[in-house]
């Protein structure tokens, strides 16, 4: 992976042209954290840097996840050709609202040979576009589980963001500032993007490799390094079903302890938590994908549909299959 992202300039200008690309339901907040950082490196720098627009397939008003409409310069067919860098900015369900005409001016941009990104759950349109093949990418913890087991083949990365050749993508949220000051550093300078990041309060500015999620540690709210190992080889197994027996030999600690472990300080049993990990896991997929039941079941390592949908409702308070179409409605 290269961490060295040079977005394109047009002709003979210094400045930086990126444009947004909205699509219906996107993250506001995820797109504030990548077009903010350009705003305030311009004023601090005290000329323009970065010129930035936000976009839409057609140019009309575009809503957020919040169903604010949010109005746009252009369509993507008639964005001026200063702007050679594109970034997709999406969210939940974001193949629902990626139209064949989205997807085929996206194909017209890399043949263009301009840059291209996507931010949250942009790089499933980017994916699905073809226009990433042979890179990897990232995409929000939530939504990158379920879009992998239906395209097998595309190369996710658990990463906060990635910069490869001339494509990047960011996990969403804070990520999107990460990534956005690890380009103004390469562009103008490492101190320009501190000085960025303090605008913001933002003290701690994170590596690409970094979490996306919160450490375990500090999920649990414990320092047990047994338990803690116990819990990140539970949520590393979510697809098989893996006997607490095996669970506390690969922590290193006697199967009772462990067991005693998880009732003073999670208030559970090892056995119910792994299964409410499991559980969650198949809902995630149960909402974002087409799986079947049966399918679910199996990517959960659970021995049935039937056990599934039993112990689903039972967690739940819903079968899965009415979990799923009350989610579609909603």
């Amino acid at each position: 992976m290269t961490n060295v992202f040079l977005s394109p300039k047009f002709s003979d200008s210094d400045v930086v042209h990126i444009a947004f690309i909205l699509v219906e339901q996107f993250s506001l907040f995820a797109l504030a954290c990548v077009s903010e950082p350009l705003r305030v490196a311009n004023r601090l720098a005290g000329k323009k840097l970065f010129e930035f627009s936000f976009i839409s397939e057609d140019g009309n008003p575009v809503k957020a996840s919040n169903n604010i409409a949010f109005n746009t310069q252009y369509s993507t067919a008639n964005c001026p050709d200063d702007y050679q860098t594109f970034i997709v900015v999406s969210g939940f369900d974001p193949l629902v609202y990626a139209s064949k005409s989205l997807l085929a001016e996206l194909r017209r941009l890399a043949a263009k040979g301009v840059s291209l990104g996507g931010v949250d759950t942009g790089a499933q349109i980017l994916i699905k576009a073809r226009v990433m093949t042979g890179l990897r990418a990232t995409m929000h913890w939530e939504a990158a589980t379920s879009f992998q087991e239906n395209n097998p083949n595309a190369d996710i990365l658990q990463e906060r963001f990635l910069i490869e050749d001339n494509r990047v993508s960011s996990a969403g949220g804070i990520s999107g500032l990460d990534m956005m000051l690890s380009i103004i550093a390469v562009n103008n300078g490492q101190n320009l993007a501190l000085d960025v990041a303090e605008q913001f309060t933002y003290n701690s500015i994170q590596n690409s490799d970094d979490s996306q999620r919160m450490s375990i540690r500090t999920r649990l709210m414990t320092s047990n390094r047994k338990l803690i190992k116990a819990a990140a080889i539970m949520e590393k197994n979510l697809n098989k079903n893996l006997s607490i027996k095996e669970i506390s030999s690969q922590a290193s600690i006697s199967q009772r302890k462990l067991e005693r472990l998880f009732a003073l300080k999670l208030d559970t049993s090892p056995k119910q938590y792994y299964r409410k990990m499991r559980l969650e896991q198949a809902r995630c997929l149960l909402r974002q994908t087409d799986m079947s039941v049966l399918d679910v079941s199996i990517a959960c390592g659970f021995s049935s549909a039937a056990y599934l949908s039993a112990i689903y409702k039972q967690e739940f308070n819903i079968q899965p299959s009415k979990d799923r179409n009350e989610q579609q409605v909603f």
